[in-house]
């Protein structure tokens, strides 16, 4: 990919050095991004690709395209980071700002410490920032702005620097859809360096309302969510346990996992602009329905063991496992049925829910069908219990996030998109971890369950892995394992990371065209996490 601010240029990284021409140039980015109504964050490919057009207008020259394209950088964040309040911001202040002969500032291992003796500009802008409350650091390198980000204590970064400088930090907020904002510097040579105070000053002290339902951190998201599953919470919200069933089920639910799907929900619902308390019943009881297919799942694969401990048909038998599970969903959609939301928007809920409950089941079906007569198995045919099994589950977690909010249609048919796609590359993406895996390699492919990899062996060619097969329709177990090896040698992960990166690409082509900050945002975040 592209760095941010542009192509490798034969000629240093400069800004224009004619205000007016700075204007011009900003004028014409503004211009353009309203007429095609551009919503962030973009792409880097996306930011050079959109400022050569905006630029064409006003006849923009090779050496302008860095500083064009942090132009429309800034503009596309503007609201966004001024609707930041104030002591959530960084400002990120660089040392060069300092005149060597007359500071008398100390310095650390964080940065410099300002004395404000007004000999440069720095001691005027941190000491706005200051009165305004905002986190200041005079440093260089995006190390520190990395970690202040995953500290949680800062959501937006407005950074003064050189373009190159600038080029090295905003690509990694952009890639994490983190807003932002750069005041380049006039001059640079890392001495007697010069800045436009005024217009510094004017990004600083920008306040608006937040738009598109304003920043979505899904780390709070998750810390506040777990929360909905102690068993304090859980016996409010569902009552204290009166029967075995009850007993079992609320204390399965307060065990492991990541928690993934209620905080699709909860993040979508705050994204589109929803109060996240409101929206407690309808995600805890989609994790309901997670857990009960986990002991569903656990029993129809013989597995003994989920997060480090015994499952719960080992513990208690299979007839209670079963029956604890179909507890759980019927609490789901009791949850869902009674939460705050109109009518209308309650039955929608639960058709989706409804719809993606059956659709894992099909998924789940396919798969047991395959596991109880092991055949060659195509890749069509797999991708398709993935986006069943995986894809459906993300989709309702999503939807009921995006329906409990009244997002439009139109954006529910791009999440519905972006869950089949993620969904999908998820578990390809975990086909790979698992196959790479040591010990246990392959553990699913040794279980015999309908993987990409062993699609992928079915279509192939290769008389070693053509061999290994044979034994393995014959039901020889040693098969397995000279499957693996022949599938290794023959280079079948080449094709599955191919996959891998067609469907991840296409989750990006989704969220590229979403028209909505709050959740193009949020959805650029979610594959960063689910999809590293």
């Amino acid at each position: 990919m592209q760095d941010l601010l542009g192509e490798q240029l034969a000629q240093p990284l400069s800004v224009p050095s004619d205000k007016a021409r700075r204007t011009e140039l900003e004028g014409a980015v503004v211009s353009y991004m309203t007429r095609e109504q551009l919503v962030p964050p973009l792409t880097a490919d996306e930011l050079i690709a959109h400022a050569r057009c905006a630029a064409v207008s006003v006849g923009m020259t090779a050496a302008e395209l860095p500083y064009v394209t942090l132009l429309l950088n800034n503009a596309l964040w503007r609201d966004v980071v001024s609707g930041v309040p104030c002591e959530r911001r960084l400002l990120l202040l660089p040392r060069c700002l300092a005149y060597p002969e007359a500071c008398r500032a100390e310095r650390d291992n964080f940065g410099l410490l300002c004395a404000q003796c007004g000999s440069c500009p720095i001691g005027t802008l941190q000491a706005e920032a200051d009165r305004l409350g905002y986190v200041t650091l005079v440093a260089e390198g995006s190390t520190v702005v990395s970690k202040l980000l995953s500290s949680g204590k800062v959501d937006t970064v407005i950074g003064v620097g050189c373009l190159d400088s600038l080029r090295r930090t905003f690509p990694v907020m952009n890639e994490h859809a983190i807003p932002g904002q750069g005041i380049p510097l006039l001059s640079d040579g890392c001495e007697h360096t010069s800045l436009d105070v005024d217009a510094a000053l004017a990004i600083i002290r920008s306040v608006k309302p937040a738009p598109d339902g304003g920043l979505t951190d899904l780390k709070r998201i998750s810390e506040f969510v777990n929360q909905w599953f102690t068993e304090s919470s859980l016996n409010e919200l569902c009552g204290i346990p009166a029967t075995e069933a009850q007993r079992i089920g609320q204390a399965w639910m307060t065990t492991g996992g990541k928690r993934w799907r209620p905080m699709l929900t909860a993040a979508i619902f705050q994204a589109a602009g929803g109060d996240i308390t409101q929206i407690r019943e309808v995600a805890v009881g989609v994790e309901y329905f997670h857990k009960a297919s986990l002991i569903h799942d656990d029993i129809e694969d013989g597995d003994d063991e989920r997060y480090g401990v015994p499952t719960v048909h080992k513990q208690y038998g299979v007839p209670a496992a079963i029956n604890v599970g179909d507890y759980l969903l019927g609490e789901g959609y009791r949850l869902i049925a009674s939460s705050g939301f109109d009518g209308e928007t309650r039955a929608t809920i639960l058709l989706t829910a409804a719809r993606g409950h059956c659709e894992l089941s099909l998924g789940q079906g396919e798969e047991l069908a395959f596991c109880r007569r092991p055949s060659p198995v195509t890749e069509a045919a797999v991708l398709r219990i993935y986006e069943r099994k995986t894809a459906a589950a993300f989709e309702v977690a999503m939807l009921a996030g995006a329906r409990a909010a009244g997002v439009d249609e139109a954006r529910c048919q791009q999440l519905s998109l972006f869950s089949k796609a993620v969904g999908i590359a998820y578990q390809l993406r975990d086909d790979i971890d698992d196959f790479r895996s040591a010990p246990g390699r392959a553990a699913d492919l040794l279980s015999m369950r309908p993987t990409i990899f062993l699609a992928g062996a079915c279509a192939s060619e290769s008389p070693d892995v053509r061999d290994a097969l044979g034994a393995v329709w014959d039901g020889d177990v040693e098969g397995r394992l000279r499957l693996i090896g022949a599938i290794s040698k023959a280079g079948l992960q080449t094709r599955v990371e191919l996959l891998y990166a067609h469907y991840r690409n296409e989750s990006e082509r989704v969220v590229s065209a979403l028209q909505h900050t709050g959740l193009k945002r949020l959805l650029r975040r979610i594959m960063m996490k689910m999809l590293p």
